[in-house]
């Protein structure tokens, strides 16, 4: 099955989304050579790195001071904007909107739990994503640590779903060891090997902090968490690389910022009347969210997180921050004042020293598929940022539509998780969710 791209110059047929079950072996069987030649040339590969939670109003400070050259180099050479977001700032719905195009009523991932009170997951998202789309029409894609990633999809390339990181080598050891408990990795990983390439990196993670210490174990707990991120996402690249879509995602400024957003703005109205941080905590914490930026940045660095003419870079965040109390959480995205997070993209056909009024999260998907060379469905709620797009290279590459995505969203192995959703690291993750005052 196939759909036509409708657009300037001809109609060339792109192939369907995958139906569950079919090999990827077929696919780029059936995949038409002009995806690989003619539609692809001038088109470059592109890496999204999400950086959940970043905020302008901490970033600019720190590249006027010098402190976040990779950060700094990406917008020298590319576009920025204040990326706008939709309250309930959540991050499940956000960061699948950035991944769909389409808003949360209808891709269907609304917040952290299902009505049944499970972890959200894959198998409720009602929309096709950046990852299906490429990967049906033949493209190599790598997904690293995205939302709602979980069962882990039949993509043409590698998946690591967000509740993998919560596993440590001991756990997976289990999960890959035959038996009854094998067959859940898959769920976690895929392909299901990817969980025994992984063992090593998710094993350098701390021992998950009891509830007393969340708060003093979130800098190095997510520290680490996002170096295994970078670190999985190099390695599936020596093992399996190049990939022409790399979407990878950082959660670690997010808590930081919810525990430590009170030392970041101490004199944030949100703090009248409480008492005053010790001299120790000012200490030990007074520099906490701008020092995570820092350690993002470096984390670029190894990236090698420098567009260029066949790779271009996004760094995107779901939401900004604002100060708020709730126990021992001080940082907040709940209101209007942390509604735009940050939108950079360097390299590729992306303008260079440019600065839009702004981008919505809905434009990033039929952004990014433009930039593939892959047309844009019609139904999306969102728009080709041409205005970030050189108008040289506009021209020569115009917009292409189809009228919608046909296939089912989510391409899941036959047999597998159709019903079951919980994952073996499900505690882990509500833990933290709890912690941080999402869910009850």
């Amino acid at each position: 099955m196939s759909f036509v791209a409708k657009g300037p110059g001809s109609a060339r047929p792109v192939p369907a989304v995958i139906a569950v079950g079919v090999a990827m072996a077929a696919l780029a069987a059936a995949a038409p050579l002009a995806l690989a030649g003619e539609a692809r040339a001038g088109h470059p590969r592109v890496t999204i790195i999400g950086v959940d939670g970043a905020a302008w109003r901490v970033l600019d400070p720190l590249i006027a001071r010098g402190d976040v050259p990779h950060f700094a180099r990406l917008i020298a050479n590319g576009t920025r904007a204040p990326l706008r977001s939709r309250i309930p700032l959540w991050s499940p719905a956000v960061w699948t909107t950035i991944a769909t195009g389409v808003r949360r009523e209808r891709h269907g991932i609304t917040g952290f739990l299902d009505p049944g009170n499970h972890l959200v997951a894959s198998t409720h998202r009602r929309a096709p994503t950046l990852w299906t789309v490429a990967s049906g029409a033949a493209l190599r894609v790598a997904v690293i640590g995205w939302w709602v990633t979980y069962p882990a999809e039949s993509v043409n390339g590698v998946i690591v779903s967000e509740r993998a990181l919560k596993s440590r080598d001991t756990d997976l050891r289990v999960m890959v060891e035959g038996g009854e408990a094998a067959p859940r990795a898959r769920g976690l990983f895929h392909p299901a090997s990817a969980a025994q390439m992984a063992a090593d990196i998710l094993g350098t993670l701390p021992e998950r902090p009891a509830e007393t210490a969340v708060r003093d174990a979130t800098i190095p707990r997510m520290r680490a968490e996002d170096a295994a991120v970078v670190h999985l996402l190099q390695r599936v690249r020596e093992r399996g690389g190049p990939f022409d879509l790399e979407l990878a995602l950082l959660r670690g400024t997010d808590p930081v910022s919810h525990y430590f957003w009170r030392f970041h703005e101490p004199g944030a109205a949100a703090y009248a009347g409480l008492p005053d941080p010790s001299s120790e905590e000012r200490s030990r914490y007074g520099t906490a969210v701008e020092d995570h930026y820092r350690f993002v940045d470096g984390l670029l660095g190894e990236l090698a997180a420098v567009g260029t003419a066949d790779h271009a870079f996004l760094v995107l965040s779901d939401h900004g921050f604002e100060a708020g109390i709730d126990g021992e959480v001080t940082g907040t995205h709940h209101t209007r004042n942390a509604l735009d997070g940050i939108f950079i993209a360097s390299g590729g056909p992306f303008r260079r020293a440019t600065t839009l009024a702004d981008a919505r999260i809905l434009d990033i998907a039929p952004t990014v598929l433009h930039v593939l060379g892959l047309p844009v469905a019609e139904n999306l709620d969102g728009r080709v940022l041409t205005d970030a797009l050189d108008s040289t290279w506009l021209a020569a590459h115009p917009v292409r539509h189809v009228a919608a995505y046909p296939g089912p969203p989510v391409l899941l192995e036959p047999g597998l998780w159709q019903a079951q959703t919980d994952s073996p690291v499900d505690g882990a993750m509500r833990e933290q969710l709890r912690a941080l005052g999402y869910i009850e």
